[in-house]
């Protein structure tokens, strides 16, 4: 069965929606927390007020011959503190004398009907003490007591006469009218709210800005993939990841540009040079099949003939060994060779093909023993290449020279230099293309383009370099890296 193709979703809204998730679960939390600390603090506040009411209210109801005496405005009086002291709701307060009789009651309105329950310093629970019915009176304590039972908080604070208790006061609150923050409730949810929305704007603000490079991106490539490569994006952004995308894209398209246009003229030129050979032969032997030449004549286009077919023929092979190589089929041998001894075999080999031509070559390697790394067939390939292509740039006497030395501890270095043309400072860094020639090399000689390309493959598998060290109009200079053997290098 064909796999499904997997849902996605854009990235602004995959990470906006996941963003205000965990925004809003933390906020949740936090507003969670805020209540419950707000609470607390709320009950701590008010239960210090609470105690300095009641102390308040000892002294109020202690007359000045040291005896407990309500006074008649007390109700009112309770009233107008209240407000001072900023105590919430509603309570309850009973005044006792000191046998326990309850001399003033003011209740606290009450949804249950409590039940008794015996306390430390008094029996019953603080709601019963509101209720006149109720016959018990919490125990004379010469110190403020602050009792919970249940939801009910019970303050009890005793009034002296001089240094003795002779009775004490009794203030009820519901638990839930001391944590109550209902007005701070509206303030905690805007606040929160604001936070979610104001996070939620940031992070879509900078998605969309984030994204929108990589949208541009994107649609560029698509423009790319149908074979548009003249696309330049705009690089002025501040992120240092962003600006480094859009300065290898425009790179990478400049490139692909480049390389497209190199395709099509190295297609149409490689084409040319395969079919101008097969043209020339095709005329040859139809003359010679026609007998339009003869005798001596026909010889010598036979002689032609020949000659454009090992051209081609040396066309087709560099085609499949570059072809072989590049697919990584051919293995270089790395064994130990007299790297002196081979160079100057090779040179001389190539001298006598070309011994009739007008060309000089010097060759300078000292007498010593240079051992290398790598393999002899490979490095005649390579050095024979760059001695043709030596030749060729010559128009006139070719003079060439060869030399090898001890580039460092671990490379030897071979030079060969000529005095031809020069490579044009533009077409330099394309020379190791494959396909690419030159414009003078392409008008003057034939060939496919592949020699360098091939050459630096077949250096670079050995471990070392071929590197082009300069080029003028007085000739051309390569180096060519090659390791020193391991046991060498003492």
């Amino acid at each position: 069965m064909p796999s499904r193709t997997p849902k996605r979703s854009t990235l602004l809204r995959y990470w906006t929606l996941r963003y205000v998730l965990t925004l809003f679960v933390g906020l949740f939390l936090i507003g969670v927390a805020s209540v419950l600390w707000l609470q607390h603090s709320a009950l701590t506040s008010r239960l210090q007020s609470i105690q300095t009411f009641s102390q308040v209210a000892a002294n109020t109801v202690t007359s000045s011959a040291g005896q407990i005496v309500i006074p008649d405005q007390f109700y009112r009086w309770i009233d107008s503190s209240q407000r001072t002291y900023k105590l919430p709701g509603q309570f309850g307060l009973t005044v006792f004398d000191q046998r326990g009789h309850a001399l003033f009651y003011k209740p606290a309105p009450l949804k249950e009907k409590p039940t008794g329950q015996q306390g430390d310093n008094f029996t019953g629970s603080p709601s019963t003490i509101a209720d006149p019915a109720f016959p018990s009176a919490p125990l004379l304590q010469d110190q403020m007591i602050v009792h919970q039972i249940g939801s009910t908080y019970t303050i009890i604070t005793p009034i002296f006469r001089s240094n003795s208790v002779i009775g004490s006061i009794a203030i009820s609150y519901a638990k839930k009218e001391l944590t109550d923050i209902s007005q701070q409730y509206g303030l905690i949810s805007s606040l929160l709210l604001i936070s979610g929305l104001l996070g939620w704007l940031i992070l879509y603000l900078l998605l969309r800005k984030l994204s929108k490079p990589i949208y541009a991106v994107v649609q560029a490539l698509k423009q790319i993939q149908s074979g548009n490569y003249t696309l330049v994006l705009q690089e002025n952004v501040k992120e240092q990841e962003i600006h480094d995308l859009l300065v290898y894209f425009n790179a990478t398209t400049s490139r692909l540009e480049q390389l497209e246009q190199l395709r099509t003229e190295l297609l149409a030129g490689v084409t040319h040079e395969l079919r101008t050979p097969v043209t020339s032969i095709r005329g040859l032997l139809r003359a010679i099949k026609d007998q339009v030449v003869t005798t001596d004549e026909a010889d010598e286009f036979l002689d032609i003939s020949l000659k454009e077919t090992n051209r081609l023929e040396r066309m087709v092979s560099d085609l499949l060994d570059f072809n072989t190589f590049a697919s990584g089929h051919v293995q270089v041998q790395s064994e130990a060779i007299d790297l002196g001894k081979l160079l100057g075999e090779i040179v001389y080999q190539w001298s006598l093909i070309y011994q009739e031509d007008d060309i000089e070559i010097e060759i300078d390697i000292p007498d010593r023993k240079w051992i290398a790394s790598g393999d002899a067939v490979r490095i005649q390939q390579i050095i024979v290449n760059l001695l043709n292509n030596s030749r060729q740039a010559a128009h006139e006497h070719c003079k060439i020279s060869v030399s090898l030395a001890e580039f460092s501890s671990t490379m030897y270095e071979i030079l060969v230099k000529d005095n031809g043309s020069g490579i044009p400072v533009h077409e330099q860094v394309n020379i190791y293309e494959r396909f690419f020639r030159g414009t003078n090399k392409k008008l003057a000689v034939r060939g496919l383009g592949l020699g360098l390309t091939l050459s630096k493959m077949l250096a670079t598998a050995m471990d070392g370099k071929l590197l082009l060290k300069d080029s003028s109009s007085q000739g051309t200079t390569f180096q060519l890296f090659l390791p020193i053997a391991s046991g060498q290098l003492d």
